[in-house]
C-alpha cells in the first residue's frame, strides 16, 4: 500500500500546539508511555531527533544526559524558544541538524527518541541509517508516528496531522532498509487532542479504554526498533549488472 502524503492547508506549527493547555496534556500523556518503555537511563546518553524538547523530559533532569537535535525543517521553532528566552531548560543541549548529516560520534548514544521526524520512506531510511550510526549496537530507538488508519484525521489541528502516516508494512519495509527492526509496540490517543487531552486523567482513562476495546487504533503508534546485526545491505541492481557485463566475452561470427 502506498503512502498517503499529508494533507494540504494551514500547517499546525509545533510550538503554538506544544504551547497550548491539549499540547501539555499530549506531551504528558507521551512521556509516560516513553517511560514505561525506559523506565531508568541514569547516566546514559539519550538523542531526541525532530522536535523533541516536550518528550526529553521523561528523564530529564534524573541521571541522563539529554541531547536534542532539531531538524531543519522546525529551525523556526527552535528559533522561536531562542527570542522567547527561558523556554530550554538550561541543562538541556540543542543543536539544528540536517537528516543526512548528524554531527555525532559513531555509537555515540544509548536510546534516541524521534518525534515529528519523519516525513516519506526516501527520507525515513535516510534518516533512521543515520541515527543507527550514532546507536549503540546495544542500545534502542522509539520512533512515534501517526496511525495510517485515521490517525492524522483524528489529531486535526496538530503537529501531527501534517506528517506522514505509515502503514505496519511500510513501515516494516523502511526499518529494514535501515537496518533495524521491531521490538516492541504501544499506542497512544485514541480521541482527538480537543477531547482526550482536556486532563491528565481523561487522557489517561481514554486511552486505557481504547486499548481493550479497539486495539490497533490508537491515533500515535509508538515502536521501539534495535539494530538488526544480521542484516545485509542490499547491493543496487544495477551494480550486478555491471559486474555481469564484464563477464560477458564477444564472440565473433555469433
Amino acid at each position: 500500500m502506498q503512502n498517503v502524503m499529508p494533507p494540504t492547508g494551514v500547517p499546525a506549527t509545533v510550538v503554538p500546539f506544544y504551547q497550548s493547555h491539549e499540547g501539555e496534556v499530549c506531551a504528558a500523556l507521551l512521556r509516560d508511555r516513553l517511560q514505561w518503555f525506559w523506565p531508568d537511563l541514569r547516566q546514559q546518553k539519550v538523542l531526541g531527533i525532530g522536535y523533541t524538547q516536550p518528550y526529553l523530559g521523561a528523564w530529564r533532569g534524573r541521571g541522563a544526559l539529554c541531547v536534542s537535535a532539531v531538524l531543519g525543517r522546525h529551525g523556526s521553532a527552535l528559533m522561536t524558544l531562542q527570542q522567547e528566552g527561558g523556554r530550554l531548560p538550561p541543562e538541556e543541549r540543542t543543536c539544528l541538524v540536517d537528516a543526512q548529516h548528524l554531527p555525532f560520534g559513531d555509537e555515540a548514544f544509548d536510546r534516541i527518541l524521534l518525534v515529528h521526524a519523519l516525513q516519506d520512506e526516501e527520507q525515513a531510511v535516510t534518516l533512521l541509517r543515520a541515527a543507527g550510526r550514532v546507536l549503540r549496537d546495544d542500545g534502542r530507538m522509539v520512533l512515534i508516528v501517526p496511525n495510517w488508519f485515521g490517525g492524522r484525521l483524528r489529531q486535526r489541528g496538530t503537529p501531527f496531522a501534517q506528517e506522514t502516516a505509515f502503514t505496519r508494512g511500510s513501515l516494516r519495509r523502511v526499518l529494514a532498509h535501515a537496518m533495524l527492526h521491531v521490538e516492541r509496540r504501544d499506542e497512544a490517543l485514541f480521541l482527538p487532542a480537543g477531547q482526550g487531552c482536556t486532563s491528565l486523567q481523561r487522557g489517561q482513562a481514554s486511552d486505557i479504554a481504547g486499548k481493550v476495546l479497539s486495539p490497533g487504533l490508537g491515533s500515535l503508534r509508538l515502536v521501539e526498533v534495535v539494530k538488526d546485526v544480521y542484516s545485509a545491505r542490499p547491493l543496487p541492481v544495477a551494480e550486478r549488472k555491471v559486474w555481469f557485463s564484464k563477464m560477458m566475452v564477444p564472440v565473433q561470427d555469433a
